[in-house]
């Protein structure tokens, strides 16, 4: 019994010193501060350890990780009452100085890209950053949301989809009023895939 469970702790402590960057990282991703990314990583990996018999194999861990990481993300959200805070931390790239019009477009396309995905679901952010942010693929995909790859492949297209249109309709909305200047932010079509 004592093997098992120094086996078990060594198996852990491995995955641990493997994945705590990545996890980390999802968690800062997705708007939190750095503590409360600690407190989402500690929680993730306890998880780990309670579950370490459910556990997959090391080589689909991590995407198995990313999906307790959203659930434990998603409690702290409910706990604390707060919401996403990354659009208001990358609308600091919008120009505040005269800059050259390249930088200055490229930070305007950016602050429209984040403002479009902080317009759709939770379910549409979380599969789009998990494709873009992570770089997962859709069989990593559907074992972080717990699905099928193909049901992870149609989630990750239709909000594609629907990201795509609500860029074209601020875009639309921006040429008209005139506020940010008429270049096509969102129509080169989806950053995210």
């Amino acid at each position: 019994m004592l093997e098992d469970r120094s086996g078990a702790e060594a198996h852990f402590r491995r995955a641990y010193l493997e994945h705590y960057r990545a996890i980390l990282a999802y968690a800062l991703r997705r708007g939190v501060d750095y503590g409360a990314a600690e407190e989402i990583v500690a929680e993730t990996f306890a998880v780990l350890w309670r579950r370490r018999d459910d556990a997959p194999d090391p080589d689909a861990l991590l995407p198995w990780l990313y999906g307790v990481a959203a659930r434990v993300l998603a409690n702290h959200h409910r706990k604390a009452g707060r919401r996403e805070r990354l659009s208001a931390r990358l609308h600091t790239l919008a120009p505040e100085h005269p800059e050259t019009e390249s930088i200055a477009l490229d930070r305007l396309e950016v602050r429209t890209v984040v403002d479009a995905l902080q317009q759709l679901s939770a379910a549409d952010r979380e599969v789009l950053l998990l494709a873009a942010w992570e770089g997962l693929s859709h069989g990593e995909i559907a074992a972080a949301l717990g699905c099928s790859e193909n049901a992870a492949a149609i989630r990750l297209h239709r909000a594609r989809k629907r990201l795509t249109e609500t860029c074209r309709k601020k875009d639309m909305k921006t040429r008209h009023t005139g506020e940010e200047g008429s270049s096509d932010h969102c129509g080169h079509d989806e950053g995210t895939r």
